[in-house]
C-alpha cells in the first residue's frame, strides 16, 4: 500500500500557519457526518414541506409522486448549499467542523472565504453527487451511472486530501482554501 493511506486514518498533528494545525481526514470526516445529520433532518422537513404543498401523498406512487420527488430534490439541495456556504462564510465553519475546533479559511493568510470562494469549494465537492441525485429522477440509469462517478470523485477527494502535505483535497486547492485546527493540541 502507498505510505499516505496510513494519512487517511491518522491523526497526528502537521504544524500549520501562524499557531494552526492542519485538519486531519478522520476529524473532517467526523465533522461532514454531523453536518450530514444536521442537513439531512432539513431535508426531510423540505421534502415533507414540499410535498404537502404539492398536494401529492408521501407514501403513493404516481407521476404526481415522481414530480414532487423532484421539486424536493432540488429544493433540498438548495438547503444543502446554502447551508455549508452560508456557515463557511459567516461562521468559518460548519457546526460539525465548530465541535471538532476546525475552521476554514483562504489558504494564504486565513482570512474568511469569500461567498464566491466558498460556492466554488461547495460545487467542486458536491456538484457531481447534486446532478446525480437530480438525474435519478429524470433518467434513472444515468443518474446511477453519474451518481457512481460521483462516488469515485468523493473517493478522490479524500485520498487528495490525505495525501496532501497541508491536508488541502481537490476542492480546497482548487477554492484556494484550507482546514485547520487550533495549534494548542500540538506537540
Amino acid at each position: 500500500m502507498p505510505s499516505w493511506t496510513g494519512n487517511l486514518t491518522s491523526q497526528a498533528p502537521v504544524a500549520g500557519p501562524a499557531g494552526f494545525y492542519y485538519a486531519d481526514v478522520p476529524n473532517r470526516t467526523i465533522a461532514f457526518v454531523i453536518d450530514g445529520i444536521i442537513v439531512g433532518i432539513a431535508g426531510f422537513v423540505v421534502d415533507l414541506l414540499a410535498r404537502s404543498v404539492l398536494g401529492i401523498n408521501v407514501f403513493g406512487g404516481s407521476f404526481h409522486t415522481t414530480t414532487s420527488l423532484l421539486v424536493s430534490s432540488i429544493l433540498t439541495a438548495i438547503v444543502f448549499g446554502a447551508y455549508f456556504i452560508y456557515t463557511w462564510v459567516a461562521m468559518r465553519a460548519t457546526p460539525g467542523m465548530r465541535l471538532l475546533g476546525m475552521q476554514v479559511g483562504h489558504e494564504t493568510d486565513g482570512r474568511t472565504m469569500t461567498f464566491q470562494q466558498a460556492a466554488y469549494r461547495f460545487a467542486i465537492m458536491w456538484g457531481p453527487y447534486l446532478v446525480s441525485l437530480l438525474l435519478l429522477f429524470v433518467i434513472p440509469a444515468i443518474g446511477l451511472l453519474t451518481y457512481l462517478v460521483a462516488l469515485g470523485w468523493g473517493i478522490l477527494l479524500l485520498i487528495t486530501t490525505a495525501q496532501s502535505p497541508t491536508k488541502q483535497g481537490l476542492h480546497d486547492k482548487y477554492a484556494q482554501t484550507m482546514v485547520v485546527k487550533a495549534a494548542r493540541q500540538v506537540g
